[in-house]
């Protein structure tokens, strides 16, 4: 995604969005591509796994 949709996707100011993003490349959970006049961040395969396993972590309902 780009910033300007994560903004929007996020209700943030682009000043915290990409405070936030700098500290997400820096620790290499994020990466970036530039498309033409845009730059697009993704997560990394760190970022991915970090997600993965937050998620099985994550308490259920019902337990």
């Amino acid at each position: 995604m780009s910033t300007t949709q994560l903004v929007a996707l996020t209700g943030q100011g682009l000043g915290s969005v990409g405070r936030h993003l700098k500290v997400l490349l820096d620790a290499g959970l994020v990466g970036r591509v530039r498309t033409g006049r845009s730059v697009l961040y993704r997560r990394t395969e760190i970022g991915d796994a970090l997600v993965r396993a937050q998620t099985c972590a994550a308490p259920t309902a019902s337990g």
